[in-house]
């Protein structure tokens, strides 16, 4: 193109060169420098339009990367901002960033800046330097999410402590979900109107507390029992042979399924390989689930006192973060499967891999039914696609370096793809991956 216009201007100076007629090369002699600088602007606007594409690409980059830390002053969200802006703008390119700024609003975060770039051929108009600028707004907006947080609370979480870690992580990931924000009333306490988020340890069995008797925890009246209680026994962690809230399984093949509202479930009460029963709670963890809820103080609190204890069987853990996130009983608080404004999510960590014992567990004394960790491996898998046939995104997160490969590959294939598995080999790396995971379902997004 820039060839052809100088072939053009060339020609057209020789045929004026030629002509004899003074008037004429009066007037191109005056016209030659707008010519010229006509022609050099759009060379100088491409540099300039190559320029504010740099420039709205790291707007972009620095907007977004703001928006997702919710948990920084604005001093921290400008420094954050700058940082990922001077990354994907690069100093030794076309033109000078100036005066970037950023704007945080309850919902949105907007960043500015503009770019200066030396002129080359307008010069000969008289223009030095071309100013051009640029916005990125990102809208940061928590659509309908249910998340079910299926945690291992095994025993040996108590290695090198980490339950504190575990408990460090899913506070983290409740404050993303849920952030402060000082202009919204109660938002220290309560999550946004559009966020529901349930708990479900796991070790053993899984534990369903007051709610199985169809009890709150303080005691008023939740909805219909779903334990079987023919002994009459209070749901009462103060006293070693009563009920501390963990239940048997129900019989294969509907340990994989969804419940149904007729379906009801044993007490869990430990039989040793000798026939005792004087210890009848033991390996039965403390920490009952917790269903979807907003009450952000709650549920932290409900995360601060997770022990651990108790065998690993993954899969019992998994069902019932399937029937915590349904619409249908034993816990209500779910909406719809087929509600597309609601995004269901189930995350599923643990630091072992499955271990059915020889003993007592979910599915009572070990030779009811002989299963092995292979079996458990196989019921966790089927879970996890009777969960993605209906509509539940699925992270998975190994936790430290002991896990065998087997069980990495099934937690693999449980989640909804690839880049929705996390192997976090240290503690650093299990905080970084709920951190990760609730950025990413905090629906960060660049206006249009």
């Amino acid at each position: 193109m820039l060839t052809s216009i100088w072939n053009t201007l060339r020609r057209s100076v020789r045929t004026y060169c030629g002509d004899t007629s003074g008037a004429t090369l009066m007037a191109f002699g005056m016209s030659i420098p707008v010519v010229v600088g006509a022609m050099g602007m759009s060379v100088d606007l491409a540099r300039s339009y190559l320029a504010k594409e740099r420039l709205t690409h790291a707007l972009d980059a620095a907007a977004l990367a703001a928006a997702s830390s919710t948990q920084l002053s604005d001093e921290e969200l400008q420094a954050r901002a700058e940082a990922f802006f001077n990354k994907n703008f690069m100093v030794d390119e076309i033109g000078v960033p100036i005066n970037l700024t950023v704007e945080v609003t309850q919902d949105s975060v907007r960043v500015t800046a503009a770019v200066v770039v030396d002129t080359t051929f307008m010069n000969v108009l008289g223009i030095s330097e071309v100013s051009v600028g640029s916005n990125a707004l990102v809208n940061r907006l928590i659509r309908g999410v249910e998340v079910a947080l299926v945690l291992d609370v095994t025993g040996s979480m108590s290695t090198n402590n980490n339950i504190a870690t575990l408990r460090t992580a899913a506070t983290n990931f409740v404050n993303i979900m849920c952030p402060y924000d000082p202009d919204v009333a109660n938002s220290n306490t309560y999550c946004p109107d559009s966020v529901r988020v349930g708990l479900v340890p796991f070790a053993t069995t899984v534990n369903v507390g007051p709610y199985g008797l169809g009890k709150t925890p303080s005691g008023a009246f939740y909805d219909t029992a779903f334990v079987n209680n023919p002994q009459n026994r209070t749901f009462n962690q103060s006293n070693s042979t009563a009920w501390w809230g963990c239940i048997l399984e129900q019989a294969p093949n509907n340990d994989v399924k969804d419940s149904l509202s007729t379906w009801r479930w044993n007490m869990y009460r430990y039989v040793s390989n000798s026939g005792s029963t004087s210890a009848p709670n033991t390996n039965c963890n403390k920490a009952y689930i917790h269903p979807l809820s907003d009450n952000k103080t709650t549920l932290k609190s409900r995360i601060s006192g997770l022990t651990a204890s108790g065998n690993t069987l993954s899969n019992i853990g998994m069902v019932w973060g399937y029937r915590v996130l349904s619409p249908e009983a034993p816990f209500r608080e779910g909406t719809s499967f087929n509600n597309n404004e609601v995004r269901k999510v189930a995350i599923l960590m643990t630091d072992g891999d499955n271990n059915i014992g020889n003993s007592y567990s979910a599915y009572g004394p070990w030779a009811t039914y002989q299963l092995t960790d292979s079996n458990l491996d196989q019921k966790l898998a089927t879970t996890c696609a009777n969960m993605k046939a209906d509509g539940i995104r699925i992270y998975t997160v190994t936790f430290t370096s002991g896990i065998n490969n087997s069980t990495k590959a099934y937690f693999r294939n449980c989640a909804t793809d690839e880049t929705k598995y996390y192997d976090a080999p240290t503690q650093t790396d299990l905080i970084a991956a709920f951190n990760q995971i609730a950025r990413e379902l905090s629906t960060i997004y660049v206006a249009e």
